[in-house]
């Protein structure tokens, strides 16, 4: 059997994720599609065939709304036009409703961790090591203090677009104190 890969285009069992390539290992009349990961043998499950959708080796789970055509024997141009298709659309890209649920929050604890680190190398350590120059709070009453300052904005301004970077301010205060705490010794 010629090796075939396939899309899951909806959801339709409780295996697999909408939007992952797998690849198909045998047919069932009944069952459809017995899948398995690219390059895999084992953990393999059966999905019905006319939730996937095939696939040409090399393809992406790239977010764009129209496919983009994928030629292995034009590997760079491809590549670029399927960069070229995400630039386009990645502006009014938004998660969907029946977004994986772990995906979804890989994502967004990835944006947070990310902001994290790119604001520590800009300000060395400050959040769990205080410079207390003015004042004498330790890294936990301090990451309180920033905490109570981002929930006083949002109640003030609401949750707009404008107040999008506060959410996000909150949440790694969160995982900062979470982390003070740890170094502090509580559990």
């Amino acid at each position: 059997m010629k090796r075939q890969l396939i899309r899951i285009k909806k959801e339709c069992g409780h295996r697999g994720k909408v939007g992952h390539i797998y690849e198909v290992i045998g047919k069932d009349p009944t069952d459809g599609f017995r899948l398995v990961m690219p390059g895999k043998t084992t953990y393999t499950f059966y999905y019905p065939v006319d939730c996937c959708e095939p696939v040409e080796p090399g393809a992406c789970n790239v977010p764009t709304a129209k496919p983009v055509k994928f030629d292995s024997t034009k590997w760079s141009e491809s590549v670029q036009a399927l960069e070229r298709a995400y630039e386009q659309e990645k502006t009014s890209w938004q998660v969907p409703e029946n977004a994986d649920f772990g995906w979804h929050l890989d994502k967004v604890a990835k944006s947070v961790t990310d902001l994290l680190k790119e604001k520590n190398a800009a300000y060395g350590n400050s959040a769990l090591n205080p410079a207390n120059i003015f004042s004498k709070l330790d890294a936990v009453e301090s990451l309180l203090v920033r905490m109570d300052d981002k929930i006083m904005r949002i109640k003030n301004r609401g949750i707009t677009d404008q107040t999008e970077d506060t959410v996000n301010d909150l949440i790694g205060y969160l995982f900062l104190l979470k982390m003070a705490l740890e170094r502090r010794g509580d559990k």
